[in-house]
């Protein structure tokens, strides 16, 4: 069945990212960065159906280069903790072909964003599910500058667009991707629909499902079960009686990340003193605790 997912969030420098490693990722290709004088090679990365850059009136031609687009979009900002770019994430109809799904994305791109004066990177991609089901989605780069014409006839980037960046956009956007996706699936005669509303809002007594992204499902070393559900659950009941609150989290640490045990997949973290230190039994893989 269709499902409704758009997300939106901004690339920052201040976080350690690099626009031309992140336009590198989406689209399965290599691109040198230019300010980090390094190559980001993801051309071993399967699942890209779809990789262009839709450009703005009036944006020069030589930005149909990812790797230049990218590159001038980091020499121009100067500051640390500079914002690169905005990325939007939707899902698309597994009920529509490749070619439906990729003229989906495209129309809306450029109706929402590129005729706003964006550039965008658009990718589009078609990845298997463990079950075998596929998993369309798009990835969107979004350019945070608008575009001049320079006294020397020219084109390049000028100031940041503060109204690309107020938060009302966003929902705009989610209601803007139903309706899209709904009228195609229509005119395609699919009988699917989304709907951007959340659960609660729909009247659906559910609960939303926990996200696991792509990196840690993959990263599991040999011999792992999934240990979570029931690591919280052992948590939850032995911290019952425990003398001061207690909050319960889940996350999943990077596979990057040196500080953490590459068995250790799942980390429980809790605030709180508990009472019962009777058992020695470890609870999970890895946990912390503090005093509130």
């Amino acid at each position: 069945m269709a499902i409704f997912h758009f997300s939106v969030q901004v690339i920052s420098r201040a976080a350690g990212r690099s626009a031309v490693s992140a336009a590198a990722y989406r689209a399965g290709e290599r691109l040198h960065d230019e300010r980090l004088d390094r190559d980001h090679d993801f051309r071993a990365r399967s699942g890209v159906e779809h990789s262009e850059i839709m450009l703005p009136e009036g944006a020069p031609d030589h930005w149909h280069d990812r790797e230049r687009l990218w590159n001038d979009v980091e020499a121009f900002e100067k500051r640390k903790d500079a914002q690169l770019a905005r990325e939007v994430e939707f899902a698309i109809p597994r009920e529509m072909t490749k070619a439906q799904g990729i003229e989906l994305a495209r129309d809306f791109v450029s109706a929402q964003f590129v005729d706003r004066g964006m550039i965008a990177d658009l990718n589009v991609h078609w990845d298997m599910r463990a079950d075998g089901q596929p998993k369309p989605h798009a990835h969107v780069m979004l350019t945070m500058r608008e575009v001049v014409q320079r006294d020397d006839g020219t084109a390049g980037f000028g100031a940041k667009v503060r109204e690309w960046n107020d938060h009302e956009n966003v929902e705009r956007w989610r209601e803007r991707w139903e309706t899209h996706v709904n009228t195609r699936l229509a005119e395609l005669d699919i009988d699917a629909r989304i709907d951007h509303r959340s659960l609660a809002d729909q009247g659906i007594d559910l609960e939303p499902q926990s996200k696991i992204g792509g990196p840690a499902t993959g990263w599991r070393p040999r011999g792992w079960k999934p240990i979570a559900p029931r690591c919280t659950a052992r948590l939850r009941g032995r911290m019952a009686n425990a003398s001061l609150p207690i909050q319960i989290s889940l996350s999943t640490p990077s596979p990057t990340n040196k500080r953490h045990s590459p068995t250790a997949i799942w980390r429980c973290s809790f605030t709180g003193i508990a009472t019962d230190r009777s058992s020695s039994t470890p609870l999970c893989a890895r946990y912390a605790a503090r005093r509130t």
